[in-house]
């Protein structure tokens, strides 16, 4: 019983059985504790001493161990999610509704409307037209078909000069009981339904779960225009949706691809109207069933909507496809309010099978889902529009019935029926020899027509900057002060996005992070709003002199960044930029941005999008309180503070300190660009719409604001750029003419061109020093 076999050894001795026994146990012990702080440095470096005591005097401890980034994230997530669940209380201060007469309602909600149209991208002036043509080629018939009642027309219409319509025309053979066609029923597809598949042309297509085609419409005329899919297609660095392809150059233009189908619907309104009699109706399903919804609200001309498989509460607009991706329509729409644009005129609502979708982002795209909205989700939403209007019904000026929920019975007046059917084809097969080639054409014409009208827009839009700018004061340095306060608020509210929460106290929590030779680092936390924080690394310069005030650098990460890649040893693209300056003389401060963590950041900016706010609308109070705090400290010089960012960190060099009081200066490297045509342009290769950064695009940003405009929000203060040959963010000659509006600015209408400067230097993506470095001592060390 004495006998033991441990590690294959043999041992008799009771007193060297329990030497072996303890030091196997200490071993052991010791291999866990090693293990764990292994983990925990290699889950965050910023973590890597989060034993040591607190560090700076009059602070709290900072004692979470987490990752800042996923800790930054999940309190911004929270935050914005709350903003949203509650964001329904504050929309009425945007409504004036009167309910007296129709007339008044139509004239209280005009500026409802007006925004509306212009979120959505709706705003371009349409091409009159006398009617439809009718397409054919030397090989193919306009007509395509005939039923007992119809004859059936590929047609196409204007919309814009680089943009038409298309679909197919069902015009009825008898026109007995009218003097003219006066009834249209505009039936809208879901997106990758074709046309020919809602009335049987092809006859091989599977189930659609769309409409039918009902032959017992009579006299009616029906149009089916065809809309853009979200077939995936190919288009050099990414794998795209159809849709996605043309939302992503529109919507830095200030338009939309729904913007864009609306007008289609609008324009074929145009020509339907010019019969004095003639009533419009306009239905549609899924994707379908959200042009014809926005339609009708957008234009009263439209006497009746029925919106199928869409209508739904539409807080959870940031899970949805990017496509749908309306800025600010949060802030003063949901469905419910989109519904009294409709009101007095007739609505119907139906839920039945309401399609499901899941894209996912590992091609390049954005991820999005749909899912069936529950029955009494959509009930109600629509109580709660009925709520909106009561009074409407109360003074009889709509009927009771003016919103009407169907989920499962057919719809009435008979026409295109909403409802399911086995295999998408009609009861009554037309007789044709379609080629259903002409399909896949027509689509790319479509999506071709949609980005040459972004292209011109784009062309077009230096002029429309210019126009923007006519006000800008320069004929001195106070009038410019005075003029640019503006476009700096217009900056601000349109265009970043800003939140009304007050700042909280800073209540600063710090950790020792790590003893250098020369300085000292410190982890620091502070809260920003309720439920957001701001963090970074604090660089101090060792041995002081008592008293004396030092100015301070803010050296920002690019995407995917953390504070630690702008240390000495950290990533190389930023030459130790932080510990640098701080050996330079410097109080440095590293940051954590928001844009880091893939897809979960970029689903915050989807949030912020649909509140009509931006990544920089947190960013940017983040900063504020950074300076407010760092102001504090006795050893910083609060009139002294400068920024310096490289990549994404160059992307905030231009956003945040025009909005960011204590910012004196703003460095700008491996990002100042010809920044619209970078991100909508279709024909350079450096162009966003090719990459995965799908949260990039800034809604009309291209109508407002590029970055030599920026830059005269930044002016008078000292301003610069760095700029590497090679650096595959741009092209120098976009660069250079971008940097000459900025030169011109300072020379000639400030007389203030030692404040301006840009370096060229032979390298890439990084940070260089050579001119920016002093250029920092010229404007933060002297006495100015």
């Amino acid at each position: 019983p004495n006998n033991y076999n441990i590690l294959n050894l043999k041992i008799t001795d009771m007193n060297i059985k329990k030497i072996i026994m303890k030091k196997l146990l200490f071993s052991l012990i010791l291999f866990g504790i090693i293990t764990t702080v292994i983990a925990q440095t290699e889950f965050s470096d910023v973590s890597k001493l989060n034993q040591l005591p607190n560090a700076l005097p009059n602070t709290k401890p900072l004692t979470w161990t987490e990752d800042c980034a996923e800790r930054n994230n999940r309190f911004v997530t929270e935050f914005l999610d709350k903003k949203i669940e509650t964001g329904v209380q504050y929309r009425n201060k945007y409504w004036n509704r009167k309910f007296d007469s129709r007339e008044n309602y139509e004239n209280s909600v005009a500026k409802n409307r007006e925004r509306f149209r212009f979120i959505i991208g709706a705003r371009d002036n349409r091409i009159p037209y006398e009617s439809p043509e009718l397409c054919e080629t030397l090989e193919t018939s306009a007509l395509l078909a005939e039923t007992q009642s119809h004859k059936i027309y590929a047609i196409r219409w204007s919309v814009f000069d680089r943009l038409n319509g298309e679909g197919l025309l069902l015009e009825p053979k008898t026109k007995s009981k009218h003097k003219s066609v006066a009834k249209t029923i505009i039936h809208i597809p879901n997106a990758g339904v074709a046309p020919e598949q809602i009335i049987g042309l092809l006859t091989n297509e599977t189930k659609t779960n769309d409409t039918g085609f009902d032959t017992n419409i009579e006299d009616y005329r029906v149009i089916i225009p065809a809309i853009v899919s979200r077939n995936f297609e190919k288009r050099r660095q990414s794998t795209l949706t159809n849709r996605e392809y043309i939302y992503r150059a529109a919507f830095q233009l200030g338009r939309h691809i729904i913007g864009y189908e609306v007008q289609e619907i609008l324009a074929l309104v145009d020509w339907l109207k010019k019969t004095e009699d003639a009533v419009v109706r306009v239905e549609g399903y899924g994707e379908g069933g959200l042009i014809a919804f926005y339609a009708a609200a957008a234009d009263t001309r439209i006497d009746e909507a029925v919106v199928a498989g869409y209508f739904n509460k539409r807080d959870r607009l940031c899970d949805e496809p990017i496509d749908r991706n309306v800025f600010g329509l949060l802030e003063q729409f949901g469905d419910a309010e989109i519904a009294t644009l409709i009101a007095p005129r007739k609505l119907i609502i139906v839920n039945k099978n309401a399609p499901e979708l899941r894209l996912k982002s590992e091609k390049g795209g954005a991820p999005g889902i749909l899912v069936k909205p529950e029955n009494k989700i959509v009930k109600a939403e629509i109580e709660r529009a009925k709520e909106l209007v009561a009074k409407l019904v109360d003074n009889k000026i709509a009927g009771s019935d003016w919103i009407v929920f169907e989920p499962d019975e057919v719809i009435k007046p008979a026409g295109l029926l909403l409802r399911e059917i086995a295999s998408g084809l009609s009861a009554e097969k037309p007789e044709t020899n379609y080629p259903s080639k002409q399909i896949k054409q027509r689509d790319n014409r479509i999506i071709q027509g949609m980005d040459n009208h972004t292209q011109s827009l784009l062309e077009r839009s230096v002029l429309t900057r210019q126009e923007f700018w006519k006000n800008l004061n320069t004929a001195s340095l106070q009038e410019y002060e005075k003029s640019i306060e503006w476009y700096r608020e217009y900056f601000a509210k349109n265009i970043i996005g800003r939140f009304d929460d007050p700042f909280v106290e800073p209540n600063p929590r710090t950790r020792l992070y790590k003893e250098e030779t020369t300085h000292t680092i410190y982890e620091v936390e502070l809260d920003v709003f309720d439920g957001v924080i701001a963090y970074g690394l604090l660089l101090v310069p060792k041995n002081l002199e008592k008293g004396a005030k030092y100015p301070a650098v803010v050296c920002q990460h690019g995407l995917e960044g953390r504070p630690p890649v702008t240390l000495r040893g950290g990533k190389s693209s930023y030459n130790g930029m932080s510990t640098a300056l701080c050996e330079r003389g410097y109080v440095t401060f590293a940051p954590q941005n928001l844009y880091v963590l893939g897809d979960k950041f970029r689903f915050n900016q989807r949030q912020l999008n649909s509140l009509g706010k931006t990544l920089f609308s947190i960013i940017t109070p983040q900063h504020q309180q950074i300076i407010n705090w760092l102001g504090t400290l006795e050893f910083v010089d609060c009139n002294k503070i400068g920024f310096y960012g490289l990549s994404y960190g160059g992307k905030t060099a231009m956003r945040v300190p025009p909005l960011v009081k204590g910012y004196c200066l703003s460095i700008c490297s491996g990002d100042f660009n010809y920044w619209n045509l970078k991100n909508a342009s279709t024909l350079h290769n450096f162009s966003y719409i090719w990459t995965g950064e799908y949260e990039i695009f800034e809604f009309d940003l291209a109508n407002t604001f590029d970055y030599s405009d920026m830059a005269k929000l930044i002016a008078p203060r000292p301003f610069m750029v760095e700029r590497g040959h090679l650096d595959n963010v741009g092209r120098n000659e976009y660069v250079g003419f971008e940097f000459g509006k900025v030169r011109y600015i300072y020379d000639h209408n400030l007389k203030m061109p030692e404040r301006t400067e840009i370096h060229w230097f032979d390298g890439g993506h990084s940070i260089n020093g050579e001119k920016t470095y002093p250029f920092l001592d010229r404007f933060l060390k002297k006495e100015n």
